[in-house]
């Protein structure tokens, strides 16, 4: 595979995971428990990953000694997963990207106290800098602050773990295994609980829940193919489209606007990343969204 098919394969990929988002705001999050949602997204996920491992992978791959990181990670996804699409209830997604993404400045902070990197001063500054981005975006003290985007907050560190967790344990380890596993556990732990709350499906959202499911699995073998055949340092930066893409699906399906904070914020929040992004380069550290995190936005999210 060529550099310019695995670039448009990576903004494939992110483009389908904000056209997920936006269905799943436009048509389900104001009718169904979150996480009954979460329920038939990894259900119908498992289609196309299940393809993938018959065809592409084989299923030897989901045999490691580290299923019971596989699982803790899709239980953090879970939670994950509920934290962003409870929040398309009420925020725009020019409100919801950027928080999220300052997910690789929290990386950057646990990489040095777990995992012993060295950060540079550098890396430092742009760390501080990017968190005034995210204070800019939310705007902590005033009324547009709530506490779903302090969630939000939340959530980007439950991605920094999750990816943290990689960069630990995924020596070896199939990307496709590690969407697997977590869409397994999403599927499972999710059940539980919306066996509780269920809410009966209406007709036309079961087939909307499928295509959502199906878009998942797709979007998430778009990203690991293109990543397959990018260098990290070119594959990383991708996930930044996702913010522009956001911006430009908001005003599309909902008619929202990002104001002057939102934009400005979001400059900063990009800024930050992509020069950390290039410091690890640099000195030899894998990105935030690297090889080995290819399946970041489908096994940690559940969509």
């Amino acid at each position: 595979m060529n550099k310019f098919l695995g670039i448009f394969l990576g903004f494939a990929g992110y483009t389908i995971f904000v056209f997920l988002d936006s269905i799943i705001k436009k048509y389900l999050v104001q009718h169904y428990p979150v996480l009954e949602i979460n329920f038939y997204i990894c259900l119908f996920s498992l289609i196309p990953i299940s393809i993938a491992l018959q065809f592409i992978s084989g299923w030897h791959v989901l045999i490691n000694n580290k299923v019971h990181i596989q699982l803790f990670r899709g239980f953090l996804g879970l939670i994950c997963a509920a934290i962003i699409i409870n929040s398309f209830k009420n925020h725009a997604f020019s409100e919801i990207y950027p928080i999220l993404f300052s997910a690789p400045l929290i990386l950057t902070i646990f990489s040095y106290f777990i995992l012993k990197e060295k950060v540079g001063p550098r890396r430092i500054i742009a760390v501080l800098i990017g968190f005034v981005g995210v204070l800019i975006v939310s705007r902590p003290g005033t009324v547009h602050f709530t506490f779903s985007l302090f969630l939000l907050f939340i959530g980007a560190i439950i991605l920094a773990v999750n990816v943290l967790l990689i960069r630990m344990y995924a020596n070896n380890q199939s990307s496709i295994a590690f969407a697997f596993y977590g869409f397994v556990a999403g599927l499972f732990l999710s059940g539980l609980y919306a066996y509780y709350v269920y809410v009966p499906l209406k007709e036309n959202h079961i087939y909307i829940l499928f295509m959502c499911g199906i878009i998942a699995g797709t979007g998430g073998l778009c990203i690991s193919a293109a990543s397959k055949s990018l260098e990290s340092s070119l594959f990383a930066p991708l996930q930044y489209f996702q913010l522009i893409a956001g911006f430009i699906f908001g005003y599309l399906f909902f008619n929202d606007l990002p104001d002057i904070y939102e934009i400005f914020g979001s400059l900063i929040i990009s800024l930050s990343g992509l020069f950390i992004i290039y410091r690890e380069y640099k000195v030899g550290i894998r990105p935030f969204m690297s090889k080995e995190t290819r399946f970041r936005d489908i096994s940690n999210r559940g969509h």
